[in-house]
C-alpha cells in the first residue's frame, strides 16, 4: 500500500486479491478512521445480487448525510457485466469529491482480461493488491509481526512451528496467534513450548486427527472430514491446512533439504514415515485440486467446500493405490 493511501485511505480504489483477511482488515481500518455517521454513509453492495448500477452511481453522486464523506463499496466486482463496469469507469472520470468508491475484485491471478480491465482505471483509482501468503518465510514474518501487533514478541522457532502446523489462512493464523499471546500471560515472549501446548496438543484435535487420517490414507478419512464439518470449522481453514501439509510432504518425499528449508522436525518426521504412501505426482495433483476448490469457494462458484473436498479425497486418497506395495493402514 502506498504511503499516500496510509495517510489518507479515502481514495477511490480497486482492491484485488483472494486474501479476504487482508481485504477485510483494510476495510475495517478505513471504517475506524471514518468521521461521521457510518450507518448512513457507509454502503456495501454485492455484484452477485443483480445490482442496478444506475442506483449505485446515483448514491455515489449523493452528498453524505451529516458527514463530510460517503463510502460506497462493491464486492465481487469481477461478477459485474461489461456494461456495468463501463458505467463505473465513466463515473470515475468525474467522481463526486465527497464519495469514496471501492471496487473489490476477488480474483487470484492476473490474466489478460484483468490487465485490460485495470488499464481502464489508470489515473482514476488506486489499485491495491491483497495476495495470499503461499511462501512459508512470508508467513513466519507475518506471524512474528502479528504477535507484536497483539503485544508480544514471538520466538522465531515458535513462529516456524506455528506456520508448519497451521497453514496459509490468515484468519486462522491470526486466531492462533491471539490465543498464544493470551496464553503467554505476563511473559513478554511466546515460545515454542507455548505452540506445542496450545496448538499441537490442545487446539482442534479433530483437525489433527483428520489430517493424520488423510496423509496416512486411512479409510476413516471421510468420516473425519464429516466430523469437522459438523463442528463448524471453516472449509477454507481446512483447505489451508491441507495445502500447507501437502507442500511439506512434497519437500520431504521429493528429497529436498527440508532442514535447510527450516521445516520443523516434528512435522518432517511425520512426512518421512509416509514416503511409502505418497509419491510426488500424487501430492502435486492433491495440491492442485485443493487449490482449485479454494479458488472456487472464494469466487463463489461453489458454496460447499466440504463436499468438494470429499470428492477429491475419495478419488485421490481412497480409490487410487499407494505408490508402493505397502498396505494402506486402516
Amino acid at each position: 500500500m502506498s504511503d499516500n493511501r496510509a495517510e489518507n485511505p479515502f481514495h477511490n480504489a480497486v482492491f484485488i486479491g483472494m486474501e479476504s483477511f487482508l481485504v477485510e482488515e483494510e476495510l475495517t481500518r478505513m471504517k475506524g478512521r471514518f468521521e461521521g455517521d457510518a450507518s448512513m454513509n457507509w454502503s456495501v453492495f454485492n455484484a452477485e445480487e443483480n445490482l442496478d448500477m444506475d442506483d449505485i452511481i446515483n448514491l455515489c453522486n449523493t452528498l453524505p448525510f451529516l458527514s463530510e464523506r460517503r463510502v460506497v463499496i462493491v464486492r465481487n466486482g469481477h461478477k459485474l457485466s461489461a456494461r456495468q463496469m463501463d458505467q463505473l469507469v465513466s463515473y470515475l472520470e468525474d467522481p463526486c469529491e465527497a464519495t469514496t468508491f471501492i471496487l473489490v475484485l476477488e480474483v487470484e491471478k492476473a490474466d489478460r482480461d484483468l490487465v485490460r480491465l485495470l488499464k481502464k482505471f489508470d489515473s482514476k483509482a488506486d489499485v491495491i493488491r491483497f495476495e495470499p501468503m503461499r511462501n512459508r518465510n512470508d508467513r513466519i514474518r507475518w506471524i512474528m509481526e502479528r504477535a507484536l501487533f497483539h503485544g508480544k514478541k514471538m520466538d522465531k522457532d515458535a513462529a516456524m512451528l506455528l506456520a508448519d502446523l497451521t497453514g496459509s489462512s490468515l484468519w486462522y493464523l491470526d486466531s492462533e496467534t491471539v490465543k498464544l499471546c493470551l496464553y503467554a500471560g505476563n511473559r513478554q515472549s511466546v515460545t515454542i513450548d507455548d505452540v506445542h501446548e496450545v496448538v499441537a496438543r490442545t487446539v482442534e484435535p479433530a483437525v489433527f486427527a483428520f489430517l493424520d487420517s488423510l496423509f496416512d490414507r486411512k479409510r476413516d478419512v471421510l468420516s473425519r472430514l464429516y466430523e469437522i464439518e459438523l463442528s463448524g470449522i471453516s472449509d477454507l481453514e481446512i483447505i489451508s491446512r491441507i495445502e500447507n501439509l501437502t507442500i511439506t510432504h512434497y519437500v520431504v518425499i521429493a528429497g529436498r533439504d527440508w532442514k535447510k528449508m527450516k521445516i520443523h522436525d516434528y512435522v518432517a518426521e511425520k512426512a518421512i514415515k509416509r514416503k511409502s504412501l505418497w509419491n510426488v505426482s500424487q501430492l502435486v495433483t492433491l495440491l492442485k485440486d485443493v487449490r482449485g476448490i479454494e479458488q472456487k469457494l472464494k469466487s463463489s462458484s461453489v458454496t460447499n467446500g466440504f463436499a468438494s473436498l470429499a470428492e477429491v479425497i475419495g478419488r485421490l486418497v481412497l480409490f487410487s493405490r499407494p505408490p508402493s506395495h505397502t498396505a494402506v493402514r486402516t
